[in-house]
């Protein structure tokens, strides 16, 4: 009987969980909490190897995705890299922002996970929040990123995208944060520029209500009033013209052409 038992230990049988000396069930979370309480990181780097369990981002990732804290923890007590990304170039940070789980969330910063980082797509994670649209996991990733000591000004990119896809709640978040409302992107226009080329009045409405300069030209030298008439958004057009917009000459000489 006992030479039966060992035969089997040896065979390190990867459907089982709980490796022979190991004092670990993996699928037990009073288990686990038992073990991590008197393991050092060696010893669960051991235990994890022995129960055929990689030691790796794409796992831990894994975790992440399916809010399982406790194995993210028995990794962190091994030593893992919290930041560190899987073999698709995401973070546990970047999928729990995309999924909008603020307990995993919360959990990866008070373990000392950053949120300066981007996702797979070379996005920063807060872009991509601000794009998804969930406002309690923006207000999260900025309070973390202010804790990181980002300046308010780098929020810039996030203002642009909030324009563009015409999320005032999300605008209202990055003001609240002190994110400039009035930053050029690299195509040389202004948030309120590409409110207007989208037909996203209410944004427009909260940047001039911001005081943001309704005459600010694009790089093209078009103003506010232009792109609106441009696209002939007759509501816009209104609303701008009542706070002060004008017409360039230049968007006149350009459209008899």
């Amino acid at each position: 009987m006992k030479k039966s038992l060992l035969g089997i230990c040896g065979l390190g049988l990867a459907l089982s969980l709980v490796a022979c000396g190991d004092d670990v069930n993996f699928k037990d979370p009073v288990s686990v909490q038992k073990f991590l309480a008197k393991s050092d990181p060696q010893g669960v780097r051991k235990a994890l190897e022995n129960n055929h369990i990689g030691f790796n981002a794409n796992n831990f990732i894994n975790y992440a995705f399916n809010s399982d804290t406790l194995m993210m923890t028995v990794f962190l007590k091994a030593s893992f890299e919290i930041d560190a990304a899987a073999d698709n170039g995401n973070n546990a940070v970047a999928i729990a922002a995309n999924k909008g789980n603020m307990m995993v969330l919360n959990y990866l910063f008070n373990n000392g996970a950053k949120a300066n980082v981007k996702n797979s797509n070379g996005e920063a994670v807060l872009d991509n929040a601000v794009m998804m649209g969930n406002a309690d996991v923006v207000k999260l990733l900025i309070d973390q990123l202010k804790k990181e000591g980002a300046d308010p000004a780098s929020l810039g990119t996030a203002v642009l995208i909030a324009a563009k896809t015409g999320k005032v709640d999300m605008l209202q978040v990055l003001a609240d944060a002190g994110a400039p409302l009035a930053n050029r992107g690299p195509d040389g226009y202004l948030p309120i520029h590409w409110t207007v080329k989208n037909g996203n009045y209410d944004a427009m409405m909260f940047l001039i209500e911001k005081g943001v300069d309704v005459n600010a030209k694009c790089d093209q030298g078009y103003s506010v009033l232009d792109w609106a008439t441009n696209e002939g958004y007759t509501r816009l057009i209104k609303a701008l013209k009542k706070a002060g917009a004008k017409n360039t000459p230049q968007y006149f000489k350009d459209s008899k052409k």
